[in-house]
């Protein structure tokens, strides 16, 4: 007698219904949800920790400047009654102490940085990651007028308004000295504040377009005053015709040309609740925005014998 043998059943491969794959799909969503805030706080440090490195690497230029020339380089230069009146900037200066000496080989000190195109142009278009903050990723904003490179990096240029009086001396420049203004030749020893208390450098938000805040290698830009706090609401004293007012970076125009300048410039990052800034003793610090006013002018003076607060 022959058996009969059953037919096999037929095994069938079963995918993902649409349901399933649609539940898949909201979850890895849900999770990527999750973790990009934690990856962009975790690029947001490695950037602020590289901007604080910057400012210390400048702030080690400025020392070493310092020991070379016994005193800080000036804000900026300028001197009619010499013929020096290439305006060249503190930033100018420290370029060799940057590892840029054949950059700063380049440079004119008879020409003026202002009247580009001319022989600085090279060092004034170029754009140096040392002088760049790499939370300010925003594009575009990189150079004014063509041939104006800007940074983030500004030294402190006291009480302001910064003006161009007609004799030209720092006495008359500033209502409170800072470490950086015309023709200054400030000291450590002039520092009597305190190093640790007083301010070097901090920040600044470039801006797209013919906006020269954070120009480099002109007095327009890379001088900072302490009037007021980190990232104020209160737009910045300005020249009109390049002035490009932003809500984070708001400017309104107070002067019209380099001859009648009326600045106040405040310290601005695109770091959440401060900006970085470099003390005169070589340390980095991050101040918050909610400063005391009080404590934020204090440390923007070198020798108003101010008590300065915590920061």
């Amino acid at each position: 007698m022959n058996s009969i043998t059953a037919p096999r059943a037929r095994l069938r491969r079963q995918g993902f219904t649409l349901i399933e794959l649609l539940v898949v799909i909201a979850i890895i969503a849900v999770l990527v949800g999750l973790l990009l805030p934690a990856v962009q706080k975790v690029r947001e440090a490695a950037s602020r920790t590289q901007c604080q490195n910057n400012l210390k690497q400048i702030s080690l230029a400025a020392h070493t400047y310092h020991n070379a020339s016994s005193s800080f380089p000036p804000g900026y230069s300028y001197s009619p009654s010499t013929g020096a009146t290439s305006e060249a900037t503190w930033l100018t200066y420290l370029l060799p102490y940057v590892e840029q000496e054949p950059l700063y080989k380049t440079a004119n000190f008879s020409q003026n940085f202002g009247s580009l195109p001319n022989a600085n142009s090279t060092i004034s278009g170029s754009l140096l990651p040392i002088y760049t903050c790499p939370t300010d990723k925003t594009t575009g904003n990189t150079m004014a007028l063509t041939y104006y490179g800007k940074g983030n990096y500004v030294g402190n240029g006291g009480i302001g308004p910064m003006t161009s009086p007609s004799n030209w001396n720092v006495a008359s420049s500033i209502a409170k000295f800072g470490v950086f203004m015309l023709n200054s030749k400030i000291k450590l020893g002039d520092i009597i504040d305190g190093t640790s208390n007083t301010a070097l450098a901090s920040e600044v938000l470039r801006v797209k377009g013919d906006d020269f805040r954070g120009v480099m290698h002109y007095p327009e830009g890379p001088i900072y005053q302490h009037n007021r706090t980190p990232n104020t609401t209160t737009p910045d004293d300005w020249r009109g015709s390049l002035c490009v007012s932003v809500p984070e970076a708001p400017c309104v125009g107070t002067y019209t040309a380099y001859n009648n300048r009326s600045i106040i410039l405040s310290a601005r990052s695109r770091h959440s609740g401060g900006v970085n800034v470099a003390l005169c003793d070589g340390a980095v610090r991050f101040v918050s925005n909610a400063v005391n006013l009080g404590t934020w002018q204090a440390m923007g003076t070198i020798e108003e014998s101010d008590i300065v607060g915590d920061f």
